[in-house]
């Protein structure tokens, strides 16, 4: 080999040392999972309701987008209620057909709360909306917990709410 190949060789091993050398050493993605925990959306219901109508059930729900990125929204293609006796899963189709209305926070400015068939819930970061959802059951008294599942983190990290139906 001449001078020039042995020079450039060596100069691409420090490169390369280097390069893995910060990745590890900054966010352990050598050795070990690749894992930026900032980067996980974090939503939270600040406010659960219900208005019983009929043989129907209201159900209103505030949730924001507290953390994780901003280059997508949160989503919530599946949702939970539950008491001691009774409980029932929403998966997105229904949460879209159920929903009835989305009134944005006066905040939001150009970012768009919004339900769909594939998503369920979809909150940008920084977001907040009332979610309406005409429940096609009436709940009977009693004290109900709703938790919003949402893909990539882990189960007690989910959204959940307390409300009472009177």
């Amino acid at each position: 080999m001449d001078r020039t190949a042995v020079v450039a060789l060596i100069f691409g091993v420090l490169v390369i040392a280097f390069i893995l050398g910060t990745g590890q050493w900054a966010y352990g993605n050598v050795v070990g999972p690749l894992v930026n925990y900032s980067k996980l959306p974090k939503l939270e219901i600040t406010y659960a309701n219900d208005v019983t109508k009929g043989n129907e059930t209201l159900l209103i729900l505030n949730v924001t987008d507290v953390d994780g990125p901003d280059a997508y929204p949160a989503t919530v293609p599946l949702m939970e209620i539950y008491n001691s006796t009774w409980h029932v899963f929403l998966n997105s189709s229904e949460i879209s057909n159920y929903t009835t209305k989305v009134i944005q926070a006066p905040w939001n400015e150009n970012k768009r709360d919004y339900v769909n068939w594939y998503t369920g819930f979809a909150v940008p970061l920084g977001s907040e909306a009332q979610f309406q959802l005409a429940l096609p059951m009436h709940l009977s008294p009693g004290s109900y917990t709703v938790k919003l599942f949402t893909p990539g983190i882990s189960l007690k990290s989910e959204a959940s709410a307390t409300f009472v139906v009177s």
